[in-house]
């Protein structure tokens, strides 16, 4: 028993009709695609046409796209079903009549000429992936580690991604990658010197693809590390504890360290962080005299730095006096003197009355 049917009139001659969600969509013969709401069936909207090539005889909805079949193949972008897109159109040999789309083809009946397969993913998602984060070129030193380079790629349906090496090839991928999420790179230690252009590519689902590079220059290294604030020598006094030596160096390419007493080897070689304090704790109650502590850093291209350190330690007969630009030990030998004083006794004698 169904009901009265409620019409909303169109300009031209309605040949086919595909509903999705709230919307309406007319193939309207002459007046092209007439996008009506329907939100409430009882009182349909006023269509909103965007014309087409031809005539259009047939309509497929998928995503935010209508498919028109118009002598042809329009695609029209509904995504705002109020202000539908300017028309893509494809051409086709015969007189398209009806369309449906499945994947990433659109399949035509194409009148006399029979069905017609054409392959519109990549006609969809024109803007395809876009690159928000890319990397500037750079130049490392020989003998740095632990470095990468990374990518920021937005799509609505990523895909997969490739990192090159130019002259080398596909370094890593092809790999899925996420939308906002960075990719990152370990670039391998110690490449040669030279050029060294790295360029990745993003893809989506439709096969669109965006590209960027990045070169990178290795270059010799020749700067030796640097030692920030020597520490001064140290005089101690006898019988001292608690006594250290700090040191800290800079490299972009630090390697190791090692520490001499009076040139031989007492720690490492060991590793050492660019930046961070080294702390040589000196063993206490050493005996008087001078002592030197040397440290040699040392990065990965074979430059160093050594800084030498004086430390003194004062014996009981020894102290200081200071003056005006001067400094004065005095070592002082105490003679003792024995006096012996011998008192003779006399005997005394005395009669008293």
């Amino acid at each position: 028993n169904p009901g009265a049917p409620v019409y909303a009139d169109t300009t031209g001659e309605a040949h086919d009709v595909y509903v999705s969600g709230d919307y309406a969509y007319v193939a309207d013969w002459g007046s092209g695609l007439a996008v009506i709401d329907i939100s409430d069936p009882t009182n349909i909207g006023t269509p909103n046409y965007e014309d087409v090539t031809g005539s259009a005889w047939g309509v497929y909805v998928s995503g935010d796209y209508a498919y028109v079949a118009d002598d042809g193949l329009s695609i029209i972008d509904i995504s705002d079903p109020t202000n539908p897109g300017t028309p893509v159109n494809v051409d086709t040999t015969g007189n398209a009549h009806n369309v449906y789309v499945s994947g990433n083809y659109a399949y035509i009946a194409d009148e006399s000429n029979g069905l017609a397969v054409i392959k519109v993913r990549n006609r969809i998602y024109i803007e395809g992936p876009v690159i928000t984060n890319s990397p500037s070129d750079f130049t490392l030193e020989s003998g740095y580690t632990g470095k990468s380079i990374s990518w920021t790629a937005t799509d609505s349906d990523p895909h997969d991604y490739t990192i090159e090496h130019q002259g080398i090839g596909i370094v890593l991928g092809p790999a899925a990658w996420t939308s906002g999420s960075s990719i990152t790179y370990g670039i391998p230690d110690n490449l040669n010197k030279g050029v060294h252009v790295y360029t990745v590519t993003f893809t989506d689902d439709s096969e669109a693809s965006i590209t960027d590079s990045v070169t990178l220059t290795i270059v010799e290294d020749t700067t030796s590390p640097i030692i920030i604030d020597p520490p001064s020598d140290i005089t101690v006094k006898l019988g001292y504890t608690g006594q250290s030596i700090l040191w800290t160096a800079t490299d972009s390419n630090p390697d190791t360290y090692k520490i001499l007493q009076a040139g031989s080897t007492i720690i490492g070689p060991d590793v050492w962080i660019s930046g961070i304090t080294m702390t040589f704790n000196i063993e206490d109650g050493g005996g008087a005299g001078n002592y030197s502590y040397s440290i040699i850093f040392q990065d990965k291209s074979g430059n160093s730095a050594t800084d030498t350190v004086r430390f003194t330690v004062l014996g009981e007969d020894k102290f200081e006096i200071s003056g005006a630009g001067f400094e004065i030990i005095l070592i002082i030998s105490l003679t003792a003197v024995v006096y012996i004083i011998i008192v003779k006794k006399r005997k005394y004698s005395s009669n008293f009355k």
